[in-house]
Protein backbone atom coordinates (compact mmCIF):
# COMPACT_ATOMS: atom_id res chain seq x y z
CA UNK A 1 0.00 0.00 0.00
CA UNK A 2 2.95 2.54 0.97
CA UNK A 3 5.60 2.04 -1.60
CA UNK A 4 3.69 0.26 -4.49
CA UNK A 5 0.03 2.49 -4.47
CA UNK A 6 1.58 5.42 -2.49
CA UNK A 7 -1.13 5.18 0.05
CA UNK A 8 0.55 7.11 2.82
CA UNK A 9 1.51 10.77 3.67
CA UNK A 10 4.88 10.33 2.02
CA UNK A 11 3.15 10.89 -0.99
CA UNK A 12 0.29 9.48 -3.67
CA UNK A 13 2.80 7.85 -5.86
CA UNK A 14 4.54 4.40 -6.00
CA UNK A 15 7.70 4.53 -4.46
CA UNK A 16 9.26 1.33 -5.90
CA UNK A 17 8.95 -0.52 -8.99
CA UNK A 18 11.35 -3.50 -7.58
CA UNK A 19 8.86 -4.10 -4.83
CA UNK A 20 6.34 -5.65 -7.42
CA UNK A 21 9.04 -7.93 -8.82
CA UNK A 22 8.32 -11.78 -7.48
CA UNK A 23 12.26 -11.57 -6.90
CA UNK A 24 14.07 -11.38 -3.42
CA UNK A 25 16.95 -9.85 -4.56
CA UNK A 26 15.18 -6.99 -6.95
CA UNK A 27 13.33 -5.86 -3.81
CA UNK A 28 16.54 -5.66 -1.32
CA UNK A 29 18.15 -3.53 -3.65
CA UNK A 30 15.59 -1.25 -4.40
CA UNK A 31 15.37 -1.16 -0.10
CA UNK A 32 19.02 -0.57 -0.28
CA UNK A 33 18.91 2.59 -3.19
CA UNK A 34 16.97 4.44 -1.27
CA UNK A 35 17.73 7.23 1.45
CA UNK A 36 17.57 6.26 5.11
CA UNK A 37 15.15 8.73 5.75
CA UNK A 38 13.13 7.55 2.83
CA UNK A 39 13.41 4.00 4.33
CA UNK A 40 12.52 4.87 8.23
CA UNK A 41 9.56 7.38 6.28
CA UNK A 42 8.29 4.32 4.83
CA UNK A 43 8.43 2.12 7.72
CA UNK A 44 6.41 4.50 10.11
CA UNK A 45 3.60 4.74 7.62
CA UNK A 46 3.50 1.23 7.46
CA UNK A 47 3.27 0.82 11.15
CA UNK A 48 0.64 3.57 11.21
CA UNK A 49 -1.53 1.64 8.57
CA UNK A 50 -1.37 -1.79 10.40
CA UNK A 51 -1.88 -0.37 13.97
CA UNK A 52 -5.17 1.60 12.75
CA UNK A 53 -6.35 -1.53 11.39
CA UNK A 54 -5.89 -3.07 15.04
CA UNK A 55 -7.64 -0.57 16.57
CA UNK A 56 -10.29 -1.04 14.15
CA UNK A 57 -10.35 -4.95 14.66
CA UNK A 58 -10.73 -4.40 18.09
CA UNK A 59 -13.01 -1.93 17.95
CA UNK A 60 -14.82 -4.79 15.82
CA UNK A 61 -14.30 -7.15 17.80
CA UNK A 62 -15.96 -5.71 21.12
CA UNK A 63 -18.80 -4.21 19.39
CA UNK A 64 -19.71 -7.90 18.29
CA UNK A 65 -18.67 -9.88 20.93
CA UNK A 66 -22.43 -11.75 21.07
CA UNK A 67 -22.44 -12.36 17.36
CA UNK A 68 -18.37 -13.60 17.24
CA UNK A 69 -19.11 -15.77 20.41
CA UNK A 70 -22.20 -17.25 18.73
CA UNK A 71 -20.08 -18.15 15.71
CA UNK A 72 -17.46 -19.55 17.42
CA UNK A 73 -19.99 -22.10 18.94
CA UNK A 74 -21.45 -23.26 16.01
CA UNK A 75 -17.99 -23.47 14.21
CA UNK A 76 -17.15 -25.88 16.97
CA UNK A 77 -19.57 -27.65 16.85
CA UNK A 78 -20.21 -27.93 12.92
CA UNK A 79 -16.43 -26.76 12.07
CA UNK A 80 -17.81 -25.22 8.67
CA UNK A 81 -20.24 -22.48 7.34
CA UNK A 82 -21.72 -21.69 4.91
CA UNK A 83 -21.96 -17.74 3.52
CA UNK A 84 -25.92 -18.13 4.23
CA UNK A 85 -25.23 -20.11 7.44
CA UNK A 86 -22.85 -16.94 8.39
CA UNK A 87 -25.43 -14.54 7.69
CA UNK A 88 -27.88 -15.88 9.23
CA UNK A 89 -26.24 -16.25 12.49
CA UNK A 90 -24.26 -12.95 12.09
CA UNK A 91 -28.37 -11.21 11.10
CA UNK A 92 -29.69 -12.09 14.49
CA UNK A 93 -27.40 -9.44 16.20
CA UNK A 94 -26.41 -7.29 13.35
CA UNK A 95 -28.54 -5.34 10.63
CA UNK A 96 -26.88 -7.06 7.47
CA UNK A 97 -26.82 -4.34 4.54
CA UNK A 98 -28.91 -5.52 1.61
CA UNK A 99 -25.54 -5.98 -0.62
CA UNK A 100 -24.60 -8.05 1.45
CA UNK A 101 -27.50 -10.60 2.46
CA UNK A 102 -26.77 -12.27 -1.02
CA UNK A 103 -23.83 -13.46 -2.90
CA UNK A 104 -22.90 -11.57 -5.95
CA UNK A 105 -23.06 -14.75 -7.80
CA UNK A 106 -26.78 -15.47 -7.18
CA UNK A 107 -27.71 -11.82 -8.05
CA UNK A 108 -25.54 -12.41 -11.27
CA UNK A 109 -27.27 -15.53 -12.03
CA UNK A 110 -31.07 -14.11 -11.53
CA UNK A 111 -30.39 -11.51 -13.71
CA UNK A 112 -28.87 -13.66 -16.55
Amino acid sequence: MVTTFGMSDIGPWSLMEAAQSGDVIMRMMARNSMSEKLAEDIDAATKRISDDAYVIALRHIRNNREAIDKIVEVLLEKETLSGDEFRAILSEFVEIPVENRVPPFKTLAATV
